[in-house]
């Protein structure tokens, strides 16, 4: 166990969304961190033990829980048991995702309320029933993507719950300010995570982020690691914010551009 961050040994967290991927890898750093973790999926029970159990053989606390976030019920029950559990929660972050890749115009209601409620409605559902768990300098971030900020075809109905979780993010930053609980989230480009892969425009995705972007599309650590820095103590003062990790790419000029390239003067 390294301990880098200041604020983890011995803190409470639960990692929503962390049977694989961008989850798995946080849920790690913060057991690694010294935090006692709570590995959190909806249906990948087999994955999520796996996970807890990996964390545990390498010298790390961690607890696997088996709750559909978007079910305001199953939320309930997961706050009844950590309270049981741990009695305390200090951090909270949101990696889950879904929704159906399909045009705007073709999405029908069903696929909208799926997508809400894994992205978005989940976000409220998670601060109303873990908030009176959390004391003063807890932390809650989401994992938001560049598709709330910007279109891209098939990500219409997904970018929506994105846009409207940001909006939250914002909104609970302010309500859950007198609790001492800061709220913030992290956007990003696209990176290699097997959620993408449900994309068919996924290729193009990661092609267009390793052209156009000065450092290249983000490793999954590299997001990781900004989202336990958004969980620790120095960032104490930062909420209702979301940052961008993106290589550089929503304010380069990098358009067809080689990651890195020389550019030429700026035209006046």
């Amino acid at each position: 166990m390294r301990e880098d961050l200041p604020g983890y040994t011995g803190k409470v967290a639960l990692v929503v969304g962390s049977s694989r991927g961008l989850g798995r890898q946080v849920a790690e750093l913060m057991a690694d961190q010294g935090a006692r973790v709570i590995v959190n999926s909806a249906s990948t029970a087999v994955d999520g033990k796996n996970v807890a159990r990996t964390i545990r053989k390498n010298g790390g606390q961690a607890h696997y829980v088996c709750a559909d976030v978007a079910s305001e019920e199953q939320v309930a029950a997961m706050a009844d048991l950590i309270g049981e559990k741990f009695g305390r929660l200090d951090i909270v972050v949101h990696c889950a995702a879904g929704g159906s890749e399909a045009r705007v115009m073709d999405a029908t209601l069903p696929m909208f309320e799926r997508t809400f409620g894994v992205n978005s409605y989940s976000l409220v559902t998670l601060a109303r029933h873990l908030s009176p768990l959390m004391p003063a300098g807890s932390r809650v971030v989401y994992m938001s993507s560049m598709g709330a900020i910007r279109a891209s075809h098939g990500y219409g109905v997904v970018g929506a719950a994105k846009a409207a979780s940001e909006a939250l993010v914002r909104s609970l930053a302010l309500e859950l300010a007198p609790l001492g609980i800061t709220v913030n989230g992290v956007r990003t480009t696209a990176f290699p995570s097997l959620s993408l892969r449900y994309f068919s425009s996924s290729r193009d995705w990661l092609d267009m982020c390793a052209r156009e972007s000065p450092l290249g599309p983000p490793p999954v650590e590299k997001v990781a690691e900004t989202i336990l820095l958004l969980c620790s103590q120095a960032a104490g003062y930062i909420t209702g914010q979301v940052l961008n990790v993106d290589g550089g790419w929503l304010t380069s000029v990098l358009r067809g551009k080689g990651a890195g390239a020389d550019v030429g003067p700026i035209p006046h």
